[in-house]
C-alpha cells in the first residue's frame, strides 16, 4: 500500500504545501545559513574523485584509516560526509578539526551533530547540567560549533544526479518543501488513515512502516547514514553507509565517481566506543 501511495505522489507533490513545523527546529537550535547546498560541475571537475563517507561518530583512528586504505588522503579526492560526525565515540574534537581545515572535506549534520549543538548551547545556561558522558561538549572550540552549526542538510550534486542526506527523503516531496527534521532523523514510511504529509509520514521507527530507501524511486541516487541497524543497504537508487563504526563494527565508503566508481572500501572498528540502542544510530 505505501508503494501505491509513493506513485501516486509524485504527480501531486507540487500542490502540497510546506509543513509550518519546518521552520521551527526540533531542539531550538541555529538552522544553518544554507539549508541545502549544491556543489556545481565545475567545482566537482577539479577532483579526480568523489568518495562519500558513513557515519564517523568520533571515530577519528578509523577515519585515517579508512582514507589511508582508499588512498584518499590527498585533495585531489572529494570526501563527502553523511554526517553524524561526531558523539559516542572517542576523538570528536579530531575528526571536526580534520574535517574543518581540510579543502577537500565536506559534510551534511547529522541528529547527533545536532545533539551536540544542543547540549553545547544548553551548557552556557547556569542552571542546565551535562550528562558526564557530554563533558568533552564544553571544550568544543568556537571555530568548531561554527562548522557544525552551518552544517547543510542536504549536499546535492546535479551532474552525478545524486543527493547526500543523513537520515532519508520522503518520496514525491520537492527538496526545498521537506520537513527539515525528518532529513536528519527518519528511518521508515507509514502510511497514514488520513491525508496529511502526502498520505504518508517518516518515521524514525524500524518496526513501523517499510524503509524508506526501499520506496525510493530516485530521480536522483541518495548517500545517507542513521541507520546502523540495517547496516550496508543497497538498494535501486538509495544507498546506505552506516556500518555501526562506532558499535564495533566497520566505517564504510563509496566511490561515486572517477576511475573507482562504484567501490566500496571498509575497515573494521578497533573497538566497540558505544553500545546500540533503538531508534539512536
Amino acid at each position: 500500500m505505501v508503494s501505491l501511495v509513493v506513485c501516486f505522489l509524485h504527480s501531486i507533490s507540487r500542490l502540497i504545501p510546506s509543513p509550518i513545523r519546518r521552520y521551527f527546529h526540533f531542539y531550538n537550535i541555529p538552522f544553518p545559513q544554507v539549508l541545502h547546498r549544491e556543489l556545481d560541475s565545475s567545482f566537482l571537475e577539479q577532483f579526480e574523485e568523489i568518495l562519500v563517507i558513513g557515519d564517523v561518530h568520533g571515530c577519528y583512528d578509523e577515519l585515517k584509516m579508512l582514507l589511508d586504505k582508499a588512498n584518499a588522503t590527498g585533495d585531489n579526492i572529494l570526501k563527502l560526509f553523511v554526517g553524524d560526525l561526531v558523539n559516542k565515540g572517542p576523538k570528536n574534537q579530531e575528526v571536526l578539526n580534520l574535517l574543518r581545515e581540510s579543502k577537500s572535506m565536506l559534510s551534511v549534520r547529522g541528529n547527533h551533530d545536532e545533539v551536540v549543538l544542543r547540549e553545547y548551547l544548553n551548557s552556557k545556561k547556569s542552571d542546565y547540567q551535562l550528562k558526564e558522558k557530554n563533558f568533552w561538549i564544553r571544550n568544543l572550540s568556537e571555530e568548531n560549533v561554527k562548522y557544525l552549526m552551518e552544517l547543510p542538510y542536504t549536499i546535492k550534486l546535479p551532474s552525478l544526479n545524486s543527493i547526500i542526506v543523513h537520515a532519508g527523503l520522503v518520496p514525491g516531496v520537492p527538496l526545498e518543501i521537506h520537513d527539515l527534521t525528518n532529513l536528519v532523523r527518519m528511518r521508515n514510511l507509514v502510511m497514514t488513515d488520513y491525508f496529511w504529509e502526502e498520505g504518508i509520514v517518516a518515521s524514525e521507527s524500524h518496526s513501523k512502516g517499510e524503509p524508506w530507501a526501499q520506496l525510493w524511486g530516485g530521480p536522483e541516487h541518495v548517500y545517507f547514514g542513521h541507520d546502523a541497524k540495517r547496516m550496508l543497504q543497497k538498494h535501486f537508487r538509495a544507498t546506505g553507509l552506516d556500518t555501526g563504526c562506532v558499535y564495533g563494527n566497520w566505517l564504510t565508503a563509496v566511490f561515486i565517481s572517477g576511475p573507482r566508481k562504484g567501490q566500496f572500501v571498509e575497515v573494521k572498528a578497533l573497538e566497540a566506543y558505544s553500545k546500540t540502542k533503538s531508534n539512536e544510530d
